[in-house]
C-alpha cells in the first residue's frame, strides 16, 4: 500500500496530518495490481448462472475501522504515558462508554478558524450550548442524588426507630427546638435569646415551607422528591430530542436550499474545480444535509416540526409545573441539616401505658427578626 502524509503545525493550536491510502495494491515489481476481480456465481451443478465484481484486498471495509481507530486509541495512550501526560483517549461514544452526556459536533477546518478568528458560528454555538446544558444536567443530577440519598437515610433511620407510629416532621421539630432549648441553657440571657430566635427562625422557615406544600411526614416529603427528580428526567429527555429534531430540520433546510447548487455542480463539464472552490461552503452544507437524510429516510420536515411542536408543548408544561419546586429543592436542602440531626440523635422508646405528649410550640414568623 503506497502512504501519502503531510503533517501541518502553523502553531495556532490545530496540529493535524492529512493521509492519502491508495485503494490498489502494488506488487513487490512496482506494478499496479487491479483494483477488483470478476468472481462467477455457479449453480449446484457448476453452470455459471451470474457474475459480481468484488475488491482484491479489505482495505475499504468499514469493519477495519475500528480495528484501525482502536490501534490509534492504543498508540496515542502509550506515548501519553511515556511523557507521564494525565489524558487518555477513547474511541468509544459517550453511548458505548455509559457516560450520560450529549457529544459535542465535529466543527471542521472553515468552522474552526473562524471561531478561532473571533466570528460566531452555528456548529460553535451549538456546541457552547451543548457544553452548557451538559452541566446544568449534571448539577440537577448532583443536586437530587443528593436529596435522594438524604431521604433514603431518614427512611432507615425512621424504620431502625421501630415506632409503632411513624413521627410526623412537625414532632422532630419539635423535638429539636426542645434539644436546642435544653443546649442553650446557662447561658446569660442575651446570648440565650440570641441563639434561640436563630433557632426558631430557621425552624419557622422550615414549618412554612412544608405547610404549604402539605409535606407532614418523610414519606410525604420523599414522594415529592420523587415527583421532582420524575419531571425533570422527562425535561431533561425532551431537550435532547428536541436537540436531535432541530438538527434534522435544519438539514432538510440545507438540503433544499442548495440542492440547486449541487445539482449545477453535478451539471457541469468544464470549470468544475473552480466552481467547487467558489461553492464550497454550499456544496459541504448540502452534502452533510444529503447523508442525514439518506440515513433518516421517514424523518420528513413536516412530521419533525410537527413532533418539536408537540414536544416543546409537553416541556414548556413540565417547566412550568416544576418551576415552583426548583425553589423547593433548594430549600429541602436548608431543611437538611436540622431534620437529619434530629432523626440521628432523637430516641423513640415504646412505653406500655402511652407516650408523652410534648406540647407544641407556637412558631410565629413576624415575632422573629
Amino acid at each position: 500500500m503506497c502512504c501519502d502524509f503531510a503533517v501541518h503545525d502553523k502553531g495556532d493550536g490545530n496540529p493535524h496530518t492529512h493521509i492519502m491510502l491508495t485503494m490498489r495494491a502494488i506488487d513487490e515489481n512496482g506494478k499496479w495490481l487491479p483494483k477488483c476481480r470478476k468472481v462467477y456465481e455457479l449453480d449446484e451443478h457448476g453452470n455459471r448462472i451470474g457474475e459480481h465484481r468484488e475488491d482484491i484486498v479489505d482495505w475499504n471495509k468499514r469493519e477495519n475501522a475500528e480495528i484501525w481507530r482502536h490501534a490509534w486509541e492504543e498508540k496515542v495512550n502509550e506515548y501519553l504515558e511515556k511523557n507521564s501526560r494525565p489524558e487518555r483517549i477513547d474511541m468509544r461514544s459517550y453511548e458505548r462508554q455509559g457516560i450520560d452526556l450529549v457529544p459535542t459536533v465535529h466543527l471542521g477546518p472553515a468552522a474552526s478558524e473562524m471561531e478561532r478568528r473571533g466570528e460566531e458560528t452555528s456548529l460553535g454555538t451549538l456546541n457552547r450550548d451543548i457544553v452548557k446544558f451538559n452541566s446544568v444536567r449534571k448539577h440537577l443530577r448532583k443536586a437530587l442524588a443528593e436529596l435522594i440519598e438524604w431521604i433514603e437515610e431518614i427512611k432507615k433511620i425512621i424504620s431502625e426507630l421501630k415506632e409503632e407510629k411513624e413521627p410526623t416532621i412537625a414532632d422532630i421539630l419539635i423535638d429539636y427546638l426542645n434539644s436546642r432549648q435544653e443546649a442553650h441553657n446557662g447561658k446569660n440571657r442575651y446570648f440565650y435569646n440570641k441563639d434561640l430566635a436563630v433557632d426558631l427562625k430557621q425552624v419557622s422557615q422550615i414549618v412554612t415551607f412544608l405547610q404549604q406544600r402539605n409535606i407532614t411526614t418523610a414519606d410525604s416529603l420523599w414522594k415529592m422528591i420523587e415527583e421532582v427528580s420524575e419531571i425533570q428526567s422527562h425535561i431533561a429527555s425532551a431537550d435532547e430530542r428536541i436537540k436531535e429534531l432541530k438538527k434534522g430540520i435544519k438539514f432538510h433546510g440545507d438540503y433544499a436550499k442548495f440542492k440547486p447548487v449541487a445539482e449545477e455542480y453535478s451539471r457541469k463539464k468544464f470549470g468544475r474545480d473552480k466552481f467547487k472552490i467558489e461553492h464550497s461552503k454550499e456544496l459541504n452544507s448540502f452534502y452533510r444535509a444529503k447523508r442525514w437524510v439518506d440515513e433518516n429516510p421517514k424523518a420528513t420536515s413536516k412530521s419533525l416540526k410537527a413532533e418539536l411542536e408537540k414536544l416543546q408543548k409537553e416541556k414548556d408544561a413540565d417547566e412550568a409545573l416544576i418551576e415552583s419546586n426548583y425553589g423547593s429543592l433548594e430549600e429541602l436542602k436548608r431543611a437538611k441539616y436540622i431534620i437529619s440531626k434530629v432523626l440521628a440523635n432523637v430516641k423513640y422508646q415504646k412505653q406500655e401505658q402511652s407516650r408523652e405528649i410534648i406540647k407544641p410550640i407556637q412558631i410565629h414568623n413576624q415575632n422573629i427578626e
